[in-house]
């Protein structure tokens, strides 16, 4: 049963927290127990260290029974080249909540870098415990591979699709 649970997590992390702001992804944690809403934000322009851009990826998670401990999001920023996305040197931070609360959103931050001109998004990935059981972190995933966040530092930053 314990193996079933832990596929069954490393599933929910895998589906990614890159979306839009305002959408989510949703997936069931094991045998009813509840789900766990992942999403992630564009970069932007810090709130907290002026002159820079980070990303954030975040996880709700609403259970009835069970546990879901030591929760770990780690985040990074990647650059459009012109023709792939590129992950931006030491942007790569991990987060982790010892303690994961139902209904309670936790957010990873990526390093800080800063303000440039260019076309940027988000990545995140998700693990942690479920009732003791280990899922490992999910694979580097992306909901919305052809979007990104246009000079994120400028007066009016722009949603745009790439090639």
């Amino acid at each position: 049963m314990l193996s079933r649970r832990r596929k069954v997590l490393t599933s929910l992390v895998a589906l990614a927290l890159f979306t839009a702001p305002l959408s989510a992804c949703t997936a069931p944690l094991p045998g009813g127990a509840g789900n766990c809403q992942l999403s992630a934000d564009y970069p932007h322009k810090s709130s907290t260290k002026p002159g820079f851009i980070d990303g954030k990826g975040k996880v709700t998670c609403k259970f009835t029974t069970g546990s879901l401990t030591s929760l770990k999001i780690e985040t990074r920023i990647q650059k459009w080249n012109g023709s792939a996305w590129t992950t931006v040197a030491n942007t790569t931070n991990s987060t982790t909540k010892s303690t994961v609360k139902s209904k309670v959103t936790y957010t990873g931050v990526s390093l800080f870098i800063v303000c440039q001109t260019g076309t940027f998004r988000t990545q995140s990935r998700a693990g942690g415990y479920l009732d003791g059981v280990y899922s490992g972190l999910s694979t580097w995933e992306t909901t919305a591979y052809n979007t990104g966040m246009k000079n994120p530092c400028s007066a009016k930053p722009t949603v745009v699709t790439v090639p």
